[in-house]
């Protein structure tokens, strides 16, 4: 199985000028976006939510806290989709940046694949089944990211062979003393890692970049 997104590096390195969205065509992106979900949520309820001011508050605002991260990347890989975050937002938000998401429940990959193509979003793509520590045929990728997926060390050692020799695990987590405890257990002669604060009025975000020495 491969991906249709796989870049050479002359397309991902050279593109001198690189699409921009407008914050208009992002807010309209991202309120489709958000319909999208609501209404598939009626039937079946992807992402718990009932309402579009709880589905912006605890999804999307959420999932927008990565993108002071991403958008240096290139071709990013998002491990366990399930809605579409953060892949989504991260392709709303930076048009030049190839996203690639995996998903392995049906209903759930079905919904990401009729979301992109009712968004338009060109850089984006989801494959339907699950990474593992024997996919070899992806990527290689600029970052990883996962949200809600696993702790991290199982999240690296299904993924760690698809990341670039200067690739990143961009992992969002919740509590900082639960990362600790899993970070703890890294591998610390080839791997480093910063954990970053985010504000959330709602709840505990953490990213955890981790990244080879």
């Amino acid at each position: 199985l491969t991906s249709s997104l796989s870049l050479s590096k002359k397309t991902k390195h050279q593109s001198r000028q690189p699409p921009i969205n407008t914050n208009l065509e992002i807010n309209e992106l991202t309120t489709k976006y958000v319909e999208e979900i609501l209404a598939f949520s009626a039937a079946h309820n992807i992402v718990g939510r009932n309402s579009s001011a709880d589905i912006h508050r605890l999804d999307v605002q959420d999932s927008e806290t990565i993108l002071e991260h991403t958008r240096d990347k290139a071709y990013i890989l998002d491990i366990g989709s399930g809605a579409g975050l953060p892949g989504i937002i991260i392709a709303i938000n930076q048009p030049w940046t190839k996203v690639l998401m995996s998903e392995k429940n049906k209903k759930k990959a079905y919904f990401i694949k009729k979301t992109i193509k009712k968004l338009g979003l060109e850089n984006a793509e989801v494959i339907e089944f699950a990474i593992t520590n024997k996919t070899k045929n992806l990527g290689p990728f600029d970052a990883i990211t996962a949200r809600a997926l696993a702790g991290t060390n199982a999240i690296m050692e299904m993924s760690e062979q698809l990341l670039t020799t200067t690739g990143k695990f961009l992992l969002m987590k919740g509590k900082k003393e639960v990362i600790l405890e899993e970070v703890d257990g890294l591998d610390k002669a080839k791997y480093s890692y910063t954990i970053h604060t985010k504000k959330l009025t709602q709840a505990q975000r953490h990213i955890l970049e981790i990244y080879k020495k």
